[in-house]
């Protein structure tokens, strides 16, 4: 069999383009094994978050920071891009992680869409966190698990960093 290189979709350069052995990773298998820590793109946004707020991953990554607290409750709308949907990039079966950190604020998020459509978030604990204290940081941790044709099972986790 021959040598297979594992391929990354370089969304700046617009192209997928094969890994090197300088790129510090090793493809096992069926798993991808780093050699190096792992970076992410974070979304550093201060724009406050109220309404609907849509964040395209192609873009801006698996994680946002949003430095300027929302003016009201706001619904959360996660996206692949504003012209390929999230249910398109991912196979059943497939999980995503995904982190939006909102400065201080008593304003919350009230819904969850993905591509539009509101999604049924699982929360620790076992209800919508609805309650913030105003201060700090709010981390909301939300694992996406693709279970059918734009049918996902969404579950989050929220904490506070004072």
């Amino acid at each position: 069999m021959a040598d297979r290189r594992p391929l990354i979709i370089n969304s700046s350069a617009q192209q997928i383009q094969e890994f090197t052995d300088s790129d510090n990773l090793v493809l096992s298998g069926q798993s991808l094994k780093f050699l190096s820590p792992l970076i992410e793109k974070v979304d550093i946004d201060s724009t406050a978050l109220t309404g609907t707020y849509t964040h395209n991953l192609i873009t801006d990554g698996n994680l946002h920071y949003a430095t300027t607290a929302p003016t009201g409750n706001y619904t959360y709308n996660l996206t692949g891009s504003n012209t390929v949907d999230l249910d398109d990039m991912m196979s059943i079966g497939q999980s995503l992680s995904f982190a939006l950190f909102v400065e201080g604020s008593t304003f919350y998020m009230a819904n969850f869409q993905i591509d539009g459509s509101t999604q049924t978030v699982e929360w620790q604990g076992g209800a919508n966190p609805q309650t913030r204290t105003g201060s700090g940081t709010d981390n909301y941790a939300l694992t996406i698990i693709k279970t059918g044709n734009a049918t996902f099972k969404v579950f989050g986790a929220l904490s506070n960093h004072a």
